[in-house]
């Protein structure tokens, strides 16, 4: 495998350091990221990378995993249990095509991006009411095409009731 290592210094302090390393072979990479202890654990093969958890978990050894992403005064039990982790993942990643983590890491993008969409969709809908708030303010000090304007801004048309629709329709009228 070939090493490749960058060491980047996070503060003024020579003994505060942030690790990130990557071992290479081919078209697999393993990153491993260090800051007082093991944190980013990553596995990747050409443009697709999985977690380690999510990896081991979707191979069937959430139970028998020992390594945690938590910070430890035992500085070597989390590069222990890392290697003892690598026992699961010899077939698939170290010795294999990684086939099974295509798989995973196409699964845990998925699952990534539809939680980013809900998120973002439950932004948008918090940022459509405030855009009605405003709108019907608009209303009330009359300034009619202000409120036109805002309504048509809203995303989530389901959030536009009677009084909204009526509201628009006045507002049409009057410019």
């Amino acid at each position: 495998m070939i090493l490749r290592l960058k060491i980047r210094r996070t503060s003024k302090s020579p003994t505060s350091h942030f690790l990130l390393t990557k071992y290479k072979k081919d078209r697999k990479e393993f990153i491993l990221g260090y800051h007082c202890s093991i944190g980013q654990v990553v596995y990747q093969f050409d443009d697709l990378a999985v977690s380690h958890d999510f990896y081991l978990d979707k191979l069937g050894f959430a139970k028998e995993k020992q390594f945690q992403d938590i910070q430890s005064k035992y500085k070597f039990l989390a590069f222990e249990n890392l290697l003892h982790d690598f026992n699961f993942l010899v077939d698939d990643f170290f010795a294999g095509e990684c086939i099974r983590l295509k798989e995973i890491a196409r699964l845990q993008d998925n699952i990534i991006s539809e939680y980013d969409k809900k998120a973002r969709d439950g932004y948008n809908i918090e940022f459509d009411k405030l855009r009605i708030d405003k709108a019907r303010e608009e209303f009330k000090n009359r300034n009619f095409k202000k409120c036109i304007e805002l309504y048509k801004s809203v995303e989530s048309v389901s959030l536009i009731n009677d009084l909204d629709r009526r509201i628009i329709e006045f507002c049409e009228s009057k410019i």
